[in-house]
């Protein structure tokens, strides 16, 4: 059981069918040098052998609450409203990190009341631990996250900030909710900052939400935060035009070099006399 004591700070994990990874990602936050932590995991209406393996993580520091499948933002918003902490740390349930982050990144929010969010560098990695690429946010104010988003979803943050912004917007089912979460918290409340430091570890799957989000949902992503935060697109409206030609243009080059791509060619050549039929039983 969690001591009536109020932790420092609220690890929250949600979990949908990551039965394979869990475990692994509770021992790294187990296994932190700085200890004045509970673990909220959210199972986020996962299958029935995800369930088994939860069932048998049992810890004085861990708290399992579930909820039938809403999404990424409602399961985390679920873990927070159970948290205690006066600090939030987001994780997903894939994913590992360094023992020092809690201890360095408890001390940063601690000493500076600027600072209301703390990540760090990251590796991306697949297989049993097989780092393949780096990825090195820079963090900053609301104008840094405009255009991209300069904060990984792995992070501290005070927990008053989730309360004042109304925490991740649940409408969001489909990719990007972290990088809105961070306009929304650098807006209201103060800069992200990253520690120079590669401690967190981001597991890269075959299939994942963040695939697919980019690859099937980023214009229509884009076009809900555009609309949601106008008021600073319009605030910067010369780079908001900017990045919009650009994507458009991105967008014409992909759809050029897909029709000179053999697959295409070789599709049209067999539709060619599907059309003709077509055509001749119009007439």
């Amino acid at each position: 059981m969690i001591t009536d004591k109020n932790p420092i700070v609220s690890v929250v994990i949600p979990c949908y069918n990551d039965k394979n990874y869990i475990q692994e990602t509770i021992k790294s936050v187990l296994d932190q040098s700085f200890q004045d932590f509970e673990i909220i995991i959210v199972d986020d209406g996962s299958d029935v052998e995800t369930k088994k393996v939860l069932s048998t993580i049992i810890h004085e520091k861990i708290k399992l609450v579930t909820q039938k499948n809403k999404g990424l933002s409602a399961a985390r918003n679920l873990g927070i409203e159970k948290a205690k902490g006066l600090y939030i740390l987001t994780i997903d349930s894939d994913d590992t990190f360094d023992k020092s982050f809690l201890q360095k990144a408890v001390k940063i929010l601690n000493d500076d009341q600027k600072i209301s969010v703390v990540s760090s560098y990251c590796n991306i990695f697949i297989n049993e631990n097989q780092i393949i690429s780096f990825h090195e946010p820079i963090g900053g104010g609301v104008k840094n996250f405009l255009f991209e988003n300069n904060c990984v979803s792995f992070a501290l943050y005070r927990r008053k900030c989730w309360q004042i912004i109304g925490g991740y917007d649940e409408q969001m089912k489909n990719g990007f909710e972290d990088w809105e979460f961070w306009i929304n918290l650098t807006k209201k409340c103060n800069d992200v900052y990253i520690i120079p430091e590669y401690l967190f570890n981001y597991r890269q799957k075959k299939t994942s939400m963040s695939k697919d989000s980019k690859m099937y949902h980023r214009e229509t992503n884009l076009n809900y935060i555009f609309n949601k935060h106008i008021e600073l697109y319009r605030e910067n409206f010369s780079e908001t035009i900017n990045v919009l030609t650009s994507l458009a243009q991105r967008n014409k080059r992909n759809e050029i070099k897909y029709k000179n791509s053999l697959e295409f060619k070789i599709g049209t050549f067999f539709l060619a006399p599907l059309r003709w039929v077509k055509n001749i039983v119009k007439k």
